[in-house]
């Protein structure tokens, strides 16, 4: 018996050391399993059948059922129009898609439940062609659809997943208070169809709905409007290119889709006008942020302080003003002010309004201040200084607070030749115009390739209003090698009345390389730019406040206008080889 219980485990032992070795013998071979799967889920079918008259008005299910396990990749990307209170939910069920509908639905009424980009299959995640199934309350179906595309109102670039609606309540405030008569969300190109409406007048909104409730919630979200009544004229075919199911992968055949409506998101400025926040910087500055833009301040007053004695500035959008006391004796912890400001009243009207404003220094500010106060003999100066933008843009010195002197005959500007021979030179130095505490200075000399330049700014040349001076700054600037470099030249034509703010910007308009404002026909230099793809952004500046300016939807005030170049073939960049200079026209 012991003999064969010894052999028994031996041969045990023999079929493990067999089954051990197979399992480690080919540690570096890939395991076997054929190619990728790439080809996206296959609908088999639908029940009910797509475009299922007189459909029950409650307990509406409808079922997808693909060639393979399908899952549901965002549920919220299933979106039925009319939206309801509630959205569908999804639920998986074997290689089928179970939609529910939990709300009660209107009567006599076309839906259409778009699933966008919501189904992939289950193992490689390759996701399902966009579908949208169609279905009635009543006897018959609406045929009329809309296309168009949702950008963003600066960049130009396609928004996706904003929510596109169309309301027949043509109220200026439907977008914020009833639920859609249709509406869609934007695929991955800014592309949107809503299709199945009713041939009748609708306003068309888009907003980017950050809280899924299908309402434009002001303030928070991004909104597009559409200038005039919009009656949709064509008619739903299966012939027809747009309404086809698309996967957001295939360029070519997306971009094939042609607009009917354009839309331009943007983030809306306020309307209602009121002093939103105040408070004190530092012992001798101060601050109030109004609601809106474009403040209209009739006074400015601080209690027990001479009015020659107080500094404002807004910012360019008016809608922040900072303000400084320059004086020499030490000034009480707390301040009054008395504002008198255009002011938007119960009935939301503007009416001239004195409002007197207390602002402190907290107990925590004191003990800083008083620390920063022992060391703070320092200007905390920007310098901004580019080689490639310097013919342009000169030097820029940003100063944090006012400035009391400055001694521009301190400054010396040196040049020196490729021979090593020094020389000073003249500049112009300036306090901008439109921008506080911002100066620049230019040489009065054209720079010339090959040489060198130094700026020295001696230590006191700058004192601010609280007795600070600067330190020496040395700039170096030479003008970049033009071995690789290339330029273009714009000449723009068409001004009329009107201000523009032209930039040079990368395609994906991401990077801004130069910025010009032109109000009257005329050449652009681009010059040391590397070789590369490029395009012009151009801004219409209808205020003249040399930004971009937002909209208003109450106001039915779109934001400032902002086109991309495009050369006569449709396309928008310029491709800039090594040592080239191009020479580009456009007509505004």
């Amino acid at each position: 018996m012991n003999r064969n219980v010894t052999a028994i485990i031996l041969i045990l032992l023999t079929v493990l050391c067999c089954l051990f070795s197979h399992s480690c013998a080919n540690t570096k071979a890939a395991p076997s399993g054929g190619p990728k799967d790439t080809i996206p889920p296959v609908l088999l079918k639908i029940e009910p059948a797509d475009r299922t008259l007189n459909m029950p008005l409650a307990d509406v299910k409808v079922a997808l059922t693909y060639n393979e396990y399908t899952v549901v990749k965002e549920a919220s990307g299933i979106y039925l129009s009319p939206p309801t209170k509630h959205a569908p939910s999804a639920k998986v069920k074997g290689k089928s898609i179970l939609v529910t509908l939990r709300d009660t639905l209107a009567e006599n009424t076309t839906y259409t439940i778009d699933f966008n980009n919501a189904l992939a299959d289950n193992n490689e995640g390759n996701m399902a062609p966009r579908f949208t199934y169609v279905f009635s309350t009543g006897d018959t179906i609406d045929s009329m659809y809309v296309t168009g595309t949702v950008y963003d109102c600066e960049k130009l670039t396609p928004v996706k997943n904003a929510l596109v609606a169309l309301y027949d309540d043509l109220s200026d405030s439907a977008c914020m208070k009833t639920l859609p008569a249709a509406a869609t969300r934007s695929d991955d190109w800014g592309f949107f169809v809503i299709r199945n409406i009713k041939p009748k007048p609708y306003q068309i909104y888009a907003y980017t709905d950050e809280d899924k409730d299908n309402l434009y919630m002001q303030g928070e979200d991004y909104v597009a409007f559409y200038d005039s009544l919009f009656t949709p004229e064509l008619i739903v075919r299966d012939s027809i290119y747009e309404l086809g199911s698309f996967l957001m992968t295939d360029t070519l055949e997306c971009q094939k889709r042609e607009s009917q409506v354009s839309l331009y998101l943007f983030k809306e400025t306020a309307s209602r006008q009121f002093i939103k926040n105040k408070g004190r910087s530092d012992a001798k500055r101060g601050f109030i942020r109004f609601n809106a833009h474009n403040t209209v301040l009739n006074s400015f007053q601080i209690f027990g302080v001479d009015s020659s004695a107080i500094i404002t500035n807004f910012t360019p959008e008016r809608d922040s003003m900072d303000f400084w006391i320059d004086t020499k004796y030490t000034l009480p912890d707390s301040l009054l002010l008395t504002v008198e400001y255009l002011k938007t009243d119960s009935l939301g009207n503007l009416a001239m309004t004195k409002e007197d404003v207390a602002v402190s220094l907290s107990d925590e500010q004191k003990k800083t201040l008083a620390d920063k106060a022992k060391a703070d003999t320092l200007i905390e100066l920007k310098y901004d200084c580019k080689n490639e933008n310097v013919e342009q843009d000169g030097i820029t010195l940003t100063f944090p607070d006012p400035v009391a002197s400055i001694d521009t005959s301190a400054i010396l500007f040196i040049s020196t030749n490729p021979k090593n021979q020094n020389d000073t030179i003249s500049f112009v130095f300036e306090k901008d115009s439109s921008l506080f505490g911002v100066y620049r200075m230019q040489s009065s000399q054209k720079y010339q390739t090959g040489y060198k330049y130094k700026v020295i700014y001696p230590e006191g040349t700058f004192h601010d209003i609280y007795g600070r001076k600067n330190i020496e700054k040395v700039i170096d600037i030479q003008l970049p090698n033009t071995d690789k470099t290339g330029s273009i030249t714009l000449n723009v034509k068409g001004i009329k009345d009107t201000r523009y703010i032209i930039e040079l910007v990368s395609p994906d308009r991401k990077n801004v390389f130069r910025k010009f404002t032109i109000e009257k026909d005329g050449q652009l230099y681009f010059p040391y730019l590397a070789a590369g793809e490029y395009t012009f952004r151009i801004t219409e500046d209808r205020n003249g406040n040399g930004i971009f300016d937002s909209g208003n939807l109450l106001e039915r005030k779109q934001p400032e206008r902002v086109i991309v170049f495009k050369k006569p073939d449709g396309t928008e960049t310029i491709e800039l080889p090594e040592q080239t200079d191009i020479e580009q026209d456009i007509e505004l």
